[in-house]
């Protein structure tokens, strides 16, 4: 089995899970698990134990059955790239080509109020990206440990970015601390995904922050949106977490997002995504839960669905 990607101009690899029951009239809702940076579709699976997560919070009646796709996306940084001579247009071919593939044979009357997408790391900054870029498409998004950073000053977006230098710790006085602006690393770490050398006021344009603005802005309806970080991550990366988090209490738009003990590791992950599952579990259950930043009419649920294919095993892996 394979999804072609017209984009890519190759098929993309997928892993694949399927809840080990009979698919009921109305079909599984869908999620879509991303993966981190140096990554790939098989991660979930080999550091995470997902089946097993799955199955047993199947079993016990902790979430819903769910299709969950976990494509391999390599160091993409999950946006379009192939016009700088990137890793390829990723954002379209996971925003359209293997949604569009995949549902049509498996998911045929998926809609918005039953998909959500999710990931951890540079997947994390990648379903956040997803998520503010089509909210219509989402019910819901998690980011676990994400690697999220805000836009760099535009008075510096014109000079090559060599990261941060200045001090994320502001001393007021004697007493109190604030913290400064989150800014990404050195651009080399981006790879090529943002051009060679790297291009901040592209990274900007298709960053978070700026995609979340652009919603705001415009009174879109958002997804639900769940946030998780370890709080000895050794990549500080619990700063975006909370610059994001901040930024959606300003606009009063309604987040979960939780601290949790632990580094930038799967031994984190593997217990944060029982959280984020049911998180997402509970959006596909009630739809109208989304949180709202301007008083917009709901997208309509999902309608009744033809009993879904079926597909062998717990889980497959897709070449």
């Amino acid at each position: 089995m394979s999804f072609p990607s017209k984009t890519l101009g190759r098929s993309l690899t997928v892993s694949v899970y399927r809840p080990d029951l009979p698919a009921p009239p109305d079909g599984w809702p869908v999620l879509y698990l991303l993966h981190g940076l140096d990554g790939n579709n098989r991660d979930w699976s080999a550091l995470a134990n997902i089946k097993s997560t799955l199955d047993g919070m199947i079993k016990s009646g902790r979430i819903h059955p769910m299709l969950v796709v976990m494509p391999s996306a390599g160091n993409s940084w999950y946006v379009d790239s192939a016009d700088v001579k990137g890793p390829g247009n990723y954002e379209t071919a996971l925003l359209s080509d293997l949604p569009n593939a995949f549902e049509k044979r498996f998911a045929p009357h998926c809609q918005r109020s039953s998909r959500a997408i999710a990931g951890i790391s540079m997947g994390g900054f990648g379903a956040l990206r997803f998520a503010f870029k089509r909210p219509d498409r989402y019910v819901a998004v998690a980011s676990l440990s994400g690697a999220i950073w805000q836009n760099i000053p535009t008075s510096q977006a014109h000079d090559p970015w060599a990261g941060s230098t200045g001090t994320y710790f502001n001393r007021v006085d004697q007493a109190t601390v604030i913290g400064g602006i989150d800014l990404p690393p050195e651009g080399a770490h981006f790879g090529s995904a943002f051009g060679t050398p790297f291009d901040a006021r592209r990274f900007n344009d298709a960053n978070v922050f700026t995609l979340l603005a652009r919603q705001i802005q415009a009174g879109t309806q958002l997804p639900a949106i769940f946030l998780t970080v370890g709080d000895n991550d050794s990549h500080n990366l619990w700063r975006g977490s909370m610059a994001l988090y901040e930024t959606l209490m300003a606009d009063k738009v309604k987040i979960e997002f939780r601290v949790t003990d632990g580094d930038h590791t799967w031994s984190l992950w593997r217990r944060t995504i029982e959280d984020a599952l049911e998180f997402v579990s509970s959006k596909f259950v009630s739809p109208d839960a989304t949180p709202l930043v301007a008083s917009s009419p709901a997208l309509p649920s999902a309608n009744a669905a033809a009993p879904n294919p079926k597909m062998a095993g717990g889980e497959t892996i897709v070449k």
